[in-house]
Formats: C-alpha cells, sequence, structure tokens
C-alpha cells in the first residue's frame, strides 16, 4: 500500500497553541494511520515567538484556558512551574520565521492552511497578495481556514467559501 502524507501550515502561529492543538487532534484521531506521514509547518513573524513555540513550554494559565486535563496529561509533562509538549507532539512541528508580506522560502505543498486573525492586520491590496500565494502553496483539493472575522468577500483571490457543518472554509478554485 502506497504511503500517504498530511501537510499542514499553521501561518502567524504566535507562541504555538494552535499548531500543538492540531498535533493533539491529529495523534487523537488518526494515529491508526500509521502508513501517514504528518507534518505541520507553523510561521510567525517573531523570532522570538518562533522559539518560545518549539519550545512547546506553557505556564499553568496558558496552558488551563481551553484544555482539558485529560489532554494536559496526555499530551503534557510538567516540569516545575511549566507545561511542556510530549515529544510526540512536538516531533509533528517544524517551526520557522516568516514574513507573510515578503517574498516566501520554499514551503512545498499543504492539504490545509489556518491563516487565522492575521489578514485581519492588512490593507485589501495586501490581504489578495497573501491569499493568492496561499493558493500557489495549496492543493487543489486543500482546506483555508480564516479567522472568525476575516473573509474573502471584495477580494479577487481564487478561494470559494464552502461550510463544514457549522465551519467555514475557503477552497481553492482554478483562478
Amino acid at each position: 500500500q502506497e504511503s500517504r502524507e498530511i501537510r499542514i501550515w499553521c501561518a502567524a502561529s504566535s507562541s504555538g497553541q494552535e499548531p500543538y492543538s492540531i498535533a493533539m487532534v491529529l495523534r487523537e484521531f488518526f494515529s491508526h494511520l500509521t502508513d501517514w506521514t504528518m507534518h505541520i509547518v507553523a510561521t510567525d513573524l517573531s523570532e522570538k515567538m518562533v522559539e518560545r513555540s518549539q519550545a512547546g513550554q506553557y505556564t499553568q494559565l496558558e496552558i488551563g484556558r481551553g484544555l482539558p486535563v485529560s489532554k494536559l496529561v496526555q499530551f503534557f509533562e510538567r516540569h516545575g512551574t511549566v507545561w511542556q509538549a510530549r515529544q510526540e507532539l512536538r516531533d509533528l512541528l517544524h517551526f520557522r520565521r516568516m514574513n507573510l508580506t515578503t517574498p516566501w522560502p520554499y514551503l512545498g505543498q499543504f492539504d490545509v492552511v489556518f491563516m487565522r486573525n492575521v489578514l485581519i492586520y492588512f490593507d485589501q491590496a495586501t490581504k489578495a497578495d497573501v491569499l493568492r500565494r496561499v493558493r500557489r502553496v495549496i492543493r487543489r483539493d486543500g482546506y483555508l481556514f480564516l479567522g472568525s472575522a476575516e473573509t474573502v468577500i471584495g477580494l479577487n483571490v481564487p478561494f470559494q467559501r464552502e461550510e463544514l457543518d457549522a465551519t467555514v472554509c475557503y477552497r481553492p478554485t482554478n483562478g
């Protein structure tokens, strides 16, 4: 049987909670896919945030917001006053510094892109430019997830809005 790969990009990932949450979902619900290779690329403008994310260390206050205790003990280890993501999660993640508004390094192709709560900081032209570049790195059958306050309405970009249950996402078009 042919091996498969899933690649996910978390753009503007800040201190890394989102990519670690995605890694937990992959480990919890897709661990039976033993012939699949799973990669999560997480980027952020701030080198400090990239370094912090790579460490995977969070305070009790940071980790306690929205993470059930069962997940905390399953996926994190306590070291003094901080909780560190277990190696099995950190192995899925690749962090790098990246500015979305300047030329991008080679990223490869992605099945899913999370670009949440960053486009709100850009003007219309910059949003459109960033989204057109996202289209070049997302697979034809891929998914783009934006923040709840973000949309592609009014932008001439190659994405079409879709709803998955109660979640809005965007699918690439040929444009």
